[in-house]
Formats: structure tokens, sequence, C-alpha cells
């Protein structure tokens, strides 16, 4: 043995030289491993992992149970509220006007809804049986009419007499006049409007823009101006003027009216009074409205 050598230095050797094969072929095992266990396949015996399902369970429930009482029992004795059913109404196209309620302002009173906040209160006359004639009547106060609604009711016409003021818009009266054809009974082929003062200035700014206005009563119209302007619209429809002279501005209107109007115009000079009072002052007018009206829409 050489000088200085260490007597262990060959067994070390050889225990280092046995630890890097066995890591070596540990290395090489895990990297062939892969493919080796692809290669193989799994066998069909091989246990699988269990599959996780859900299960439906049906459960009976009761069906819900509406519960609607009767009019009878929501309202017991009070049968004032319980409503009945109207085929007139139900026939009517959807958007329709309704024709007028009943209401307990007098013996002949109705209520007009043209819409969710405007009520117009009137009467209706009517007679029922065979399709008449009708004639919508405006004014501030409908008993200032006196009995010309009677009158004309007597005379063959469906009348519906109405309370306007002074600033209710020309669009509400066309709906006025689709709630008077909507009534049972009337002939909406001949409808006549006659308005007094303020009111005759509205039922001719409306009958000239409508044509289911076929005749048209002022009684001391008052917008001269206004009402000339509208004449090429009215067209030559029938038209019936009174005024007094001592009201010099509804004298003026009227009588400009009359003289532009290019069909069928009649214009009296009443005794005295404006508007409805004019047939207060003079009893015969209303006789003389009432065969003018008969007149053109009856016997037309």
């Amino acid at each position: 043995m050489p000088a200085g050598s260490d007597p262990l230095n060959p067994r070390l050797t050889s225990r280092l030289c046995g630890f890097w094969r066995c890591l070596s072929f540990r290395l090489m095992f895990i990297a062939l491993a892969p493919s080796m266990l692809a290669g193989c396949g799994l066998s069909p015996d091989w246990p699988q992992p269990p599959k996780v399902a859900a299960t439906a369970v049906s459960i009976s429930l009761p069906s819900p149970a509406a519960f609607i009482p009767s009019a009878e029992a929501q309202y017991s004795d009070n049968t004032r509220h319980i409503g009945i059913t109207s085929y007139n109404f139900a026939s009517l196209p959807v958007g329709a006007i309704l024709p007028p309620a009943p209401s307990s302002a007098s013996e002949r009173g109705v209520t007009l809804l043209l819409d969710a906040r405007t009520t117009i209160p009137g009467e209706l006359y009517r007679r029922g049986g065979q399709p008449e004639p009708a004639i919508l009547i405006l004014g501030a106060e409908v008993s200032a009419w006196g009995s010309l609604p009677l009158q004309l009711s007597q005379a063959g016409f469906v009348v519906l007499a109405l309370q306007v003021g002074p600033t209710t818009p020309t669009r509400q009266v066309n709906l006025m006049l689709q709630s008077l054809i909507a009534i049972p009974g009337v002939n909406a082929g001949a409808i006549g409007i006659a308005g007094e003062a303020r009111s005759a200035d509205l039922a001719m700014l409306a009958c000239s823009v409508n044509t289911l206005c076929d005749a048209l009563a002022l009684s001391s119209p008052t917008s001269r101006d206004t009402l000339l302007n509208m004449m090429p619209s009215f067209g030559a429809r029938p038209l019936w003027l009174a005024a007094s002279r001592n009201d010099s501005e509804s004298y003026a209107a009227a009588l400009a009216l009359s003289q532009a109007a290019s069909g069928q115009a009649q214009f009296i000079e009443a005794a005295g009074g404006r508007g409805a009072d004019l047939l207060m002052a003079q009893p015969d007018l209303a006789d003389q409205l009432v065969a003018w009206f008969a007149l053109h829409l009856k016997d037309a």
C-alpha cells in the first residue's frame, strides 16, 4: 500500500457508484412511467369512481283555489253598486266614447265621461223606437233653454242638452258628438247642433271641422272674425242665426255669417235678449227653430 493512501477509498467509491446507479434507475422509471401506462391501458375490471347523479323526487301539492265572491256576497243589501251587462255598450268598438250615463241631477239628468278628468252634466230627451235625428244643445245653463229641448223631443228628435263652460276646447265637442251617436235610437246621418252666446262660437268651430254635424243653429254668436274664417270649412250646410239689434256684437257677427254662407242661411232679428234668453224674449222663436231643424234633418 503506498504511503499516504486511504484504505477506505475503494469501498467509499464503490458505495457512491451504487448510489448513483440506483438514483439514475429511479429517475428513468419516473420519466418512462406515463408512456408505459398509456401503452398498457386500463383493465376493464379496474374499479371506476362512483358517479354522482341527482334524483328528482315528485311532490304532490294541492292546486291553489281562488275564492271569487258574488256581487250579492260583496255588497249584501247595498245593491246600488252591483253592475249589470249592457249589450249596447259591449257592442261599441275599442276606444269608443260611451253614451251618456244616467245621473240623479234631474228627471232626465245624464253625465258624459269625456276622459279621466272631465265630466259634463246635462239632460237627455229620447222616446225610443225607430232611429231618430238628434240635436246636441250647448249652453252655460241647460235650464236657460226653457221648453226647447222638450219641444224638439216631441217633434221626433233625440236631444242631448249639455252644460259647457267658456273655455271648453273644440275637441271635447267632437267627443260629445261621438257620445250622442252612441245613444241607441240615434240616426247618425242626421245630426244638428245648437249653441248660444260663447257656446254658439264653440258650436260653429266644432261643426266646421266635424262631418257628423249636418245643420247648425246659433243664438247670439260673438266672435265675428274668427267664425268668418271658418265659413269655408263649414261649406254649404244649412245655418240658422238669431240675434238682437240691442246686442251690437252678436248682431254684427250673425249678420256677417248669414251673408258669407254658401248654403241655405236664415237670419232672424230677435226682439231682445242674448243667447238662450232670446227664446224668452220672443216665445215663437223656439217654434221656428224646431220647424227649421225638422225641415233640414227630418224632411231632407
